[in-house]
């Protein structure tokens, strides 16, 4: 078994591949091509365990994924766990890798994804409300996908601040990072926002005047109980697209809208059908986009950089 640490699978993808590589399982996920069941949470008090399996044509992959929120206290990753890659043909164990890696990466490019195809192409700047491991992910990958040259952030710790500017002069040193002290603020300086938190209220006011003609993108709710973007949003939007059927069911973000009445279960599209063309937007109105996560985007992004390191013979390899 090849075993993958975490500072190493940061080299083996470009932030580019990365993106290509889960839009590629996005297209797999609408034609059907993998297999993805809805994956399992346990939880025990405010901490999380989730079982994330996914089938591919040539590889299967299962992530074990925790999330503490106390972690961020203690200075580690609030999401944290395994994922092993097996041989589709055999079941054999290919590869053990870090998921907080994986989880942050394909994150990013999620993130990414939304800004990519809900935005005007000339897009210059977007706001980032969280300033954690996926936060520091979501600004990059944005900036991969659109000439960046202003990343607004709402300052809420001087830790969270240093880490991102850190992060990002590693990759984009040329764009400037400015703080704003309220959303209110954040709003006012720029067009598209992306919120990770695990707010369980919306991070952003119920204003239309504040938001109309926005993009939306949130990444951090992941059950019922949470939800980062106001009612408002919804309503002027009209629609919410998704990352994956899946998240229907599992983040408030989705839930509730249509539980109040505010939008149908038709107004839910999965944003790979914007990939595929077989849906559209006017990306000069609100949009919003709503990112729960699925494991065939872990899957995609796992078999490349496996491919990857054994074509350039980096990581470890252990008897099993």
């Amino acid at each position: 078994m090849l075993v993958l640490q975490n500072e190493l699978m940061g080299d083996l993808l470009s932030f580019s591949e990365v993106i290509e590589e889960v839009e590629n399982a996005m297209i797999a996920y609408e034609k059907q091509e993998v297999i993805v069941p809805l994956r399992m949470h346990i939880e025990k008090g405010k901490n999380t365990m989730i079982c994330m399996p996914a089938w591919g044509d040539h590889y299967f992959a299962n992530k074990l994924v925790n999330v503490f929120p106390a972690n961020r206290d203690k200075n580690l990753p609030v999401n944290i766990g395994a994922l092993v890659l097996n041989d589709a043909e055999t079941g054999e164990a290919l590869a053990l890798m870090n998921a907080s890696k994986i989880t942050a990466l394909r994150t990013g490019a999620l993130g990414a994804i939304g800004i990519k195809y809900l935005t005007p192409s000339d897009t210059s700047s977007f706001g980032l409300i969280g300033c954690g491991v996926m936060g520091l992910h979501l600004a990059a990958m944005t900036c991969t996908v659109r000439k960046i040259s202003t990343v607004h952030y709402l300052h809420r710790s001087e830790s969270g601040a240093a880490r991102l500017t850190a992060f990002m002069q590693s990759y984009f040193p040329e764009v400037a990072i400015e703080a704003s002290y309220s959303s209110e603020e954040l709003l006012g300086k720029t067009n598209a926002v992306i919120a990770a938190t695990p707010s369980p209220v919306p991070v952003l006011p119920d204003d239309s005047r504040l938001l109309k003609g926005k993009c939306f993108i949130s990444i951090g709710s992941f059950k019922p109980s949470m939800q980062e973007l106001p009612d408002e949003v919804f309503k002027l939007a009209g629609r919410l697209f998704m990352d994956s059927e899946d998240a229907r069911v599992e983040p408030g973000d989705c839930i509730n809208p249509v539980k109040k009445g505010i939008l149908k279960e038709t107004d839910l599209l999965t944003i790979g059908k914007l990939i595929t063309k077989e849906a559209s937007v006017d990306v000069q109105q609100t949009t919003a986009y709503k990112s729960a996560g699925m494991a065939v985007y872990d899957l995609f992004v796992a078999q490349a950089m496996y491919e990857r390191a054994v074509q350039s013979n980096k990581g470890t390899q252990v008897a099993f």
